[in-house]
């Protein structure tokens, strides 16, 4: 396919795809370059060409968030680090995908390959997988100052009209798309902990989810986006929460401040032996407090360096969870959630 000024080529994948006839995956430019095929406990899992130094690892092929999908490709990604890869540099797993950076001139992409899909063999039940997962208590103060600066900002000098800026704020936006009130949503956001898939989109970010689906949220990002948002700013995309590490711009909805969890100072004790605090198969769990209470912490994380995380070490049994997941209380009242988010769809204004 040869594309011309015109951009009838681009035009022609797009229209291809929308209406399903095709898959880029079928195409010339055929970027999946190997698989292993579904079985009753995995997705498929496609390797997907990521530049002459990264091959993206990804299970399926439509995008879900199931966090089953993220506790196995974790505890794959442990059993690929075991093996110690000579050119494998580093490894960034997601929710449902996992980006190897390896050394082209150390180790080759079919042998890189191979690795990784010994790996999966040698684990052939999501079942079996027990995570090591801290739970990590962070305050949370709703509807802070800082954050409604950044608003406040976004208003005056991005999108004035932002339909999901109610009240000089994102809260009651984030309520109306799922059908529920303020206060419910607040109570979703503290009522669950938080699962974080892995690192990413920022330095010393988490992508976090919740651990009870019943609490799930789920919202549009910004329209364009942010020019700025504050250090500890907690925002929402789509479903997945995300705590800001550092001043930045931002398209999440956002909701609240918490904890500082990235230092590149690194003067804290909690950050002693890197500058972030999350890491992979993390759980947090928010308790609302008031603002001033996130000020004095933020002060004695970065100046007086006194402050105490409350960290517990756990681990996540993956057998028990999907057993809770599938008794009727919980699918019920997904499907009772699932029900308000669409009435609140209807309702609330487009980005």
């Amino acid at each position: 396919m040869r594309i011309g000024r015109t951009g009838h080529g681009i035009r022609s994948v797009v229209q291809q795809t929308v209406k399903g006839k095709r898959h880029m995956s079928q195409g010339k430019y055929n970027v999946i370059l190997d698989t292993l095929p579904k079985t009753e406990s995995r997705l498929e899992v496609l390797f997907r060409q990521g530049g002459d130094g990264f091959i993206q690892v990804e299970y399926g092929r439509e995008q879900r968030a199931a966090l089953q999908d993220s506790f196995r490709m974790l505890a794959v990604n442990d059993i690929i680090h075991a093996k110690k890869i000579k050119g494998l540099i580093e490894t960034v797993p997601g929710l449902r995908t996992n980006l190897l950076h390896f050394d082209p001139t150390v180790v080759d992409v079919p042998t890189l390959i191979a690795e990784v899909k010994d790996a999966e063999e040698s684990m052939p039940s999501v079942d079996d997988v027990v995570l090591s997962s801290r739970l990590i208590h962070l305050p949370l103060a709703f509807e802070d100052s800082e954050t409604k600066r950044a608003v406040e900002k976004y208003v005056k000098e991005v999108r004035p009209d932002a339909p999901n800026v109610i009240d000089g704020y994102n809260l009651e936006y984030i309520a109306l798309c799922n059908g529920v009130s303020v206060r419910e949503a607040k109570d979703m956001f503290l009522g669950t902990e938080w699962f974080n898939s892995g690192g990413g989109f920022w330095p010393g970010g988490a992508f976090l989810w919740p651990v009870d689906p019943r609490c799930a949220l789920v919202v549009p990002k910004y329209n364009p986006p942010r020019t700025w948002t504050p250090e500890g700013a907690a925002g929402i995309g789509g479903p997945c929460v995300f705590t800001y590490t550092t001043p930045t711009g931002g398209g999440y909805q956002l909701f609240g401040r918490t904890a500082p969890t990235f230092q590149f100072s690194m003067k804290h004790p909690i950050f002693k032996d890197g500058p972030f605090l999350y890491r992979p198969a993390d759980r947090v769990r928010f308790h609302e407090v008031d603002e001033d209470e996130v000020l004095w912490v933020h002060e004695h994380v970065h100046k007086e360096t006194d402050y105490e995380y409350r960290i517990e070490e756990g681990k996540i049994v993956v057998k028990d969870y999907l057993a809770w997941l599938d008794t009727d209380e919980v699918r019920e009242g997904i499907k009772e959630q699932n029900a308000r988010r669409e009435e609140g769809v209807q309702k609330a204004p487009r980005l």
